[in-house]
């Protein structure tokens, strides 16, 4: 069972040939483009082991990464290590981030009608480190798997003079630590990962955690969260279509800049795709959110270099989100889209949303 992304490859090499595993490499290069920040460069290591008669998969991993936009005023870097048995993963993550223009206009609803005013969103500054640890285990007998999850965030930020943020004074503005553990059960049987084209991912969890914000009281938080996609072929791999259906629900105080996640198990590999499709990570989530997608994606072709491997897909998607405020389903945030997607080598997937 593939519980994740998985890296492909450019070259091995081989240590000896009388060894049951194999040590590869790859190098990949990073580019992004948004509105909010500009043009970003990055790039990609990543190490691993795996048996000799495989040509995909692994043992170990070890991923170095690394992003800056050309404006300077975002970035962001991590080292990981991965170690996969028989069903079995164990995952930790060491990130830091800075972003100088944070975008900051509230929780959805009215204030996204204040979107073009630059001058009162952004010229807002977060930054700090963050860890992340991440243990599953299948459950004999069943396609379940269960997961545990720790996760802890240390963030400096600053607000423009003038701006909204400041005018707002948000939870956490300042010197604030975040912390919480989690708990899930889940299940994924696709026939591919990334973009499935059939198949189902679902997955429930729990977590429980809190705050401590300039030096003040501590502030405890509980929260949950539920998510099932599914992918059904419409015309072989040509034509696919998907939904999605999201809650996630906290309770408690957590800081402004903790609020552009969700929960689960993958928040930190791919939290922005259980998000609202369509709005970045200057949209705040308040206390949770939810959400309903549908895709439509079709397949173009694709080029079977031996090093741009390139599957050329585009898609269309519709979703409808609610975003919880205070406790009570409040805003409303639509969205629609259109846009190309990539896959890289079988494995990296791009996309401008």
């Amino acid at each position: 069972m593939d519980h994740g992304p998985r890296s492909g490859e450019t070259g091995e090499t081989n240590v000896r040939s009388d060894r049951p595993y194999k040590i590869g490499g790859l190098l990949i290069p990073l580019f992004d483009y948004n509105r909010t920040d500009g043009l970003g460069f990055g790039l990609g290591i990543e190490i691993y082991d795996r048996k000799r008669e495989l040509d995909f998969g692994y043992r170990n991993r070890i991923t170095a990464w690394t992003f800056w936009t050309t404006s300077g005023n975002y970035s962001s870097n991590y080292v990981q290590y991965e170690r996969r048995g028989s069903g079995s993963m164990f995952v930790a993550r060491v990130a830091y981030r800075v972003w100088k223009d944070m975008q900051y206009v509230g929780a959805g609803g009215d204030d996204v009608l204040v979107r073009n005013l630059p001058e009162r969103e952004g010229g807002n500054t977060v930054y700090g480190p963050s860890l992340l640890t991440t243990a599953l285990v299948p459950m004999k007998g069943t396609p379940l798997y269960v997961w545990a999850q720790g996760y802890a965030r240390y963030t400096l930020s600053e607000a423009r003079p003038g701006g909204i943020l400041e005018e707002r004074q948000p939870y956490g503005l300042g010197e604030a630590f975040y912390f919480d553990v989690s708990a899930g059960v889940a299940v994924q049987e696709v026939d591919r990962w990334p973009l499935p084209n059939k198949g189902v991912r679902a997955e429930a969890s729990v977590r429980g955690g809190g705050s401590v914000s300039n030096g003040q009281a501590f502030e405890p938080l509980v929260g949950v969260n539920a998510e099932v996609i599914g992918w059904w072929p419409l015309v072989g791999d040509r034509l696919v279509i998907g939904a999605r259906a999201v809650v996630d629900k906290t309770w408690g105080k957590r800081p402004f800049w903790e609020q552009e996640w969700l929960g689960g198990q993958l928040r930190d590999e791919n939290a922005y795709e259980q998000m609202v499709t369509g709005y970045n990570r200057s949209r705040s989530r308040g206390d949770g959110l939810v959400a309903n997608l549908v895709e439509l994606r079709g397949r173009i072709g694709r080029t079977r270099h031996p090093f741009w491997d390139l599957e050329f897909y585009v898609s269309a998607f519709a979703e409808s989100a609610f975003l919880f405020d205070e406790g009570e389903l409040e805003a409303h945030l639509p969205s629609v889209g259109f846009g190309p997607e990539l896959l890289w080598q079988g494995v990296v997937q791009l996309r401008p949303f």
